[in-house]
């Protein structure tokens, strides 16, 4: 789903990506996406395998709250506050620990976002690397250059269709290393945070993962 947040003149605002992770109503983005004094909201994506405009004049928004964050390990937890009807499959959380390098992967978000073009976009890569982090983040390193829109979308394996992280951003070598370097390096590389930090607050929030 895309993700917004009213501003004080009550008008939706684009954040970025979320995506549903239990029947319950929890959904999953980025910590650097929200904050607890935003009012929330998203917008699912139309089930239609047809041509869509880039830009929709009206649409449904569903309120939502940040149920838990890990703002260390970049990763949030939503709660739709409203009763919606939800069918999503069953275990959608995959296993990061046997994604090896070399594994075909894909992205949803709403790229494009915040060009105020809504359309979902599917984009496919290849894990590349997985590497720790600055702070120890267990990371995706994966060869497609993802948009901002993206940033709180699922990284999938496709072998089994399981999420396995969530879609941080593009990567900066600057950002990652603990060298103290003035050097940027611009990549084609984007990087994901590891599911197994959502799984954690998933269970903090005393769900069943799925």
């Amino acid at each position: 789903m895309s993700l917004y947040k009213k501003d004080e003149r009550e008008q939706l605002v684009f954040l970025g990506t979320a995506f549903l992770v239990h029947p319950a109503g929890y959904m999953l983005t980025v910590a650097q996406a929200v904050s607890m004094q935003d009012k929330l909201m998203v917008v699912p994506f139309p089930a239609s395998d047809d041509f869509l405009p880039v830009s929709s004049p009206s649409f449904q928004a569903i309120p939502v709250r940040v149920a838990q964050v890990d703002p260390e390990r970049d990763v949030a937890l939503l709660s739709i506050i409203e009763d919606v009807e939800i069918n999503m499959p069953d275990h959608v959380i995959g296993t990061p620990e046997t994604t090896e390098c070399g594994t075909v992967v894909a992205c949803l978000g709403y790229a494009f976002g915040f060009q105020c073009i809504y359309s979902q976009v599917l984009q496919q890569a290849m894990v590349s690397a997985k590497i720790l982090s600055a702070n120890d983040t267990r990371l995706f390193l994966f060869d497609s250059r993802v948009h901002p829109g993206s940033r709180g979308g699922p990284l999938i394996n496709i072998e089994d269709m399981r999420v396995v992280g969530v879609v941080s951003g593009q990567f900066d070598c600057l950002e990652a290393s603990p060298a103290d370097s003035e050097k940027s390096m611009p990549t084609s590389f984007s990087y994901a945070v590891s599911i197994d930090y959502a799984v954690s607050l998933m269970e903090k929030e005393g769900l069943d993962i799925i």
